[in-house]
């Protein structure tokens, strides 16, 4: 289990968003300016959420898991950004993780929007990367294929994160933490404060300034961790390190997922990248997990 270590003097702000309770803990500020920073965070994070939840109406998401094939939209900044973070980390882990995956998903998690049930009811196979087309720079997707569900339920903290402690730069707060669900969090403080101190079991990180950690296990993710080829988890718990949330986030659910010799892969492929899983009295990476520089 991984355990960060209090930091005195912090303020914290507790916000319910993305069907989770997400905490921002504040420092090296007074209390009133802690406060309306904190707010502009969540405000920040509330906006992303409006663009990326499956469950919004309005959102661009609902918006293309309604497109038929063939159809075209504009969708935000937000979206094309995290729909590109996603395909990346899908690539690096051979798409045991993919943004594209919600039909099978949403059969073993439930909870399912109303406007969804037509397209559970198909069992037709569709090429995961031949969903969509996309063009950066003018934002514009294009559908390809009929019986697709884009959910960023695996990415979409983790982005969220990321853009909200943007938010926090710009109001030059010397320490921060934003703890998301208690799977994911993010982490800075200056050069003129402490440095961040935490444990991943018995073992000690080495103090860190920023950096994001995420996790999933079995334990309270796992029923929502599926695979296309019908793999079973690998590990109990999955770790990552890394100094994007969004990509931490997406990892931990497709390495729950990989072999050793794939793991390893991995952390060659992506610098900067910090994995650890831990399974029936085994685990692998967690030395390298601890000494991740942050």
């Amino acid at each position: 289990m991984l355990r960060i270590d209090e930091k005195g003097e912090l303020f914290s702000f507790r916000h319910e968003a993305m069907a989770a309770d997400l905490v921002v803990s504040l420092g090296g500020v007074d209390q009133d300016y802690a406060r309306q920073t904190a707010q502009a965070f969540f405000a920040r994070v509330d906006e992303i959420e409006a663009k990326l939840s499956l469950y919004q109406e309005s959102s661009d998401v609902t918006r293309i898991n309604l497109m038929q094939p063939g159809d075209e939209t504009r969708v935000s900044e937000e979206c094309m950004e995290c729909l590109q973070l996603a395909m990346a980390a899908s690539g690096l882990t051979g798409e045991r993780f993919h943004p594209f995956l919600g039909v099978d998903a949403l059969k073993v998690k439930g909870n399912v929007p109303a406007y969804l049930n037509p397209l559970l009811r198909s069992d037709e196979a569709v090429e995961l990367f031949s969903a969509v087309q996309i063009d950066p720079q003018s934002r514009y997707l294009k559908k390809l294929a009929a019986g697709v569900i884009l959910d960023f339920g695996g990415i979409g903290k983790g982005f969220a994160l990321d853009q909200g402690m943007l938010e926090i730069e710009d109001w030059e707060i010397p320490v921060a933490m934003a703890n998301f669900g208690g799977s994911t969090l993010l982490f800075r403080a200056e050069e003129s404060a402490e440095p961040w101190t935490a444990k991943l079991g018995e073992r000690s990180l080495k103090p860190f300034r920023s950096g994001a950690f995420s996790s999933s296990g079995t334990g309270f993710q796992g029923e929502h961790i599926v695979s296309r080829s019908g793999r079973p988890l690998l590990w109990k718990r999955s770790f990552a390190r890394s100094q994007s949330a969004a990509l931490a986030d997406a990892l931990t659910t497709g390495a729950m997922l990989m072999g050793e010799g794939e793991l390893e892969a991995l952390c060659a492929a992506e610098e900067g990248l910090a994995l650890a899983a831990t399974g029936e009295g085994v685990s692998w990476g967690v030395e390298r997990f601890c000494d991740w520089e942050g």
